[in-house]
């Protein structure tokens, strides 16, 4: 008996003709999906269930055979059943041309992050002209992100968000825009703006709220408009990638960028500036270099766990009406463990600033952070964070920047998971300013954060 690939039988020459157009109904039922998958998947699943008619009524026609009278005459049906087998050829055909073309062009997905919040503050905040919001609801920020793929190789990440400044107005920021090239699968190169990876958590953490467990940032990593002191984007040329080593594995960043600036509001004030990552060029031709080395713990007992150091330099300068220009030099060291449902951060930075435009000589600051957390039940997640600063007032990297005075601050809060994308955050947090201002003020901030 000959059979095709699908093993139908060419001898099946007494199928009744209700038979035959039973099968052939089945073949031809919902002939048209919505996508190329979705469509092959229904193609599939018709020729299994075609199939399996046909073997259901093949046994009932040797049934038939076998129970038929002597002298009885059986009618022909070849021409149908030829038909049949021809449809379901033509079904294996279309499964294959659908299977085999190039995947059609529906646009590309678009995601992204918002999140609204409530704060109450203590008015020692404002008498110490530090930054923050007014008491009240509020809206935080609005982020759609693409990452087209362009070719195996080829793929970009835009991030554009908009944000609500302390006058009411909305202000959009171009966040990332970055197109990169895998070399190897242990290399990628990418070029444009990005997080410049320092640390740990400004690569972890980017503008979506919902992602990270507290609401606020420390303080000294905000982002630039925000207060933060350090370049918490770049705009250069970024390389990445890791190998594994033993029981885990090494993971490494090296970037050349352009160096940041410190945008004065008033020329003639220091002490109003804020950095200015240089989007459109280094403004004193100069270039922020410098790398992060990490591993990862994957097995045994450390498993979860992440260790690293960084370092990085540029030149900056200001834009007061007497230039100042600051050699940056900073490097530390951070750690992240995230296993059985706990969540612990850390990191640490040190400074050695040398006065390029003075004699002021070189100075001496440091900064850190220490964050720990424990999900219960999957959902609820209490949380604590410390954090600190020792700025030297006497260098002018920090002396020329708002919010470039030490601090102390102690943050609590709890975090509930309604779900994988909707997160509801209550975070109380104690700060207390230690140098150009002295004071002490605290707040208290709910937040609705979602990704979608």
């Amino acid at each position: 008996m000959r059979t095709s690939t699908l093993g139908l039988c060419h001898s099946c020459t007494c199928l009744p003709g209700w038979v035959i157009a039973l099968a052939l109904a089945l073949v031809n039922v919902g002939a048209h999906a919505q996508s190329d998958k979705e469509r092959i998947a229904e193609l599939e699943r018709r020729l299994e269930q075609s199939l399996q008619q046909i073997q259901l009524l093949t046994q009932r026609v040797q049934q038939l055979e076998d129970g038929q009278e002597p002298g009885q005459v059986a009618v022909s049906t070849e021409p149908a059943a030829q038909a049949l087998e021809t449809k379901v050829h033509e079904l294996e055909q279309e499964i294959s041309a659908v299977a085999n073309r190039p995947e059609a062009n529906h646009g590309l997905a678009l995601h992204g992050f918002a999140d609204v919040g409530l704060v109450k503050g203590s008015k020692g905040r404002k008498a110490a002209g530090t930054a923050g919001s007014d008491a009240g609801a509020n809206l935080g920020a609005l982020g759609f992100y693409l990452t087209p793929q362009f070719t195996d190789r080829t793929k970009a990440l835009i991030e554009l968000v908009f944000e609500v400044d302390e006058t009411g107005s909305v202000i959009v920021d171009l966040e990332r825009l970055q197109v990169g090239y895998t070399v190897a699968d242990e290399l990628t190169m990418w070029v444009g703006r990005f997080h410049t990876p320092y640390g740990y958590w400004n690569t972890a953490f980017h503008h979506g709220a919902q992602i990270q467990t507290a609401i606020q940032r420390p303080v000294f990593l905000d982002f630039e408009d925000a207060g933060g002191i350090l370049p918490a984007h770049s705009v250069g040329l970024w390389g990445t990638g890791g190998v594994k080593l033993g029981a885990g594995r090494v993971s490494y960043d090296a970037y050349f960028a352009n160096s940041p600036t410190i945008d004065m509001a008033d020329p003639a004030t220091a002490g109003t500036g804020t950095l200015n990552p240089g989007l459109s060029g280094a403004a004193n031709h100069s270039a922020t270099v410098g790398g992060n080395l990490g591993y990862s713990f994957r097995r045994g007992g450390l498993r979860g766990l992440a260790l690293g150091a960084h370092a990085f330099t540029s030149k900056v300068i200001d834009t007061l009406a007497n230039v100042n220009e600051t050699r940056l030099v900073a490097y530390g060291g951070w750690l992240a463990y995230l296993e059985d449902n706990w969540e612990v951060l850390g990191e640490v930075y040190r400074f050695r600033n040398r006065d390029l435009s003075g004699g002021a000589g070189t100075h001496s600051s440091d900064a850190g952070y220490v964050q720990v957390g424990r999900s219960f039940f999957g959902e609820v997640t209490p949380f604590a964070r410390y954090e600190r600063t020792s700025l030297d007032q006497n260098d002018n990297y920090f002396a020329q920047m708002e919010s470039g005075q030490s601090y102390q601050r102690k943050v609590f809060g709890l975090r509930y998971d309604l779900n994988p994308t909707t997160a509801l955050k209550l975070e109380a947090t104690r700060t207390k300013l230690t140098d150009r201002i002295t004071d002490t003020y605290s707040e208290i901030r709910a937040q609705w954060a979602v990704r979608f």
